[in-house]
């Protein structure tokens, strides 16, 4: 199995435009590739796959999955969209991973104890805000 890291898009970069707001559809655009390219590296794997803690220092997919989602939530939509609402409000604790700034955060070494939201929940999530 070998699957590449890099990332290649034809999705414009999101740039800043007048007063310095940032363009909404490149960063979708942006936002879209990655996440097809993680649906491609996720694809060998197997649903129990993505709940595995191989050791405390290292989080489990579904965990990476669901932080992505909320790191974009969190520090892209919520500072340019001026109504925007959180998805979910325990998301900010579950999958905050270091930003001490934002809030308490769940322990990295317990990520693979988080049986719910479930995994579906992620990628519906993705998609939900994606189109926001």
């Amino acid at each position: 199995m070998h699957a590449s890291a890099t990332v290649s898009s034809q999705a414009p970069t999101a740039t800043r435009g007048a007063r310095n707001a940032i363009d909404r559809e490149a960063l979708a655009a942006q936002f879209q590739a990655v996440r097809r390219q993680t649906e491609r590296l996720c694809q060998p794997l197997e649903r129990d796959d993505y709940v595995i803690q191989s050791m405390p220092e290292a989080s489990p997919v579904k965990w990476h999955l669901a932080h992505t989602s909320w790191f974009f939530e969190t520090f892209i939509l919520r500072a340019q969209l001026a109504n925007y609402r959180a998805f979910h409000s325990e998301f900010a604790f579950l999958f905050n991973s270091y930003y001490e700034a934002v809030g308490p955060r769940w322990p990295r070494s317990q990520r693979g104890l988080l049986s719910r939201p479930r995994l579906m929940t992620f990628t519906a999530t993705g998609h939900t805000w994606t189109t926001r």
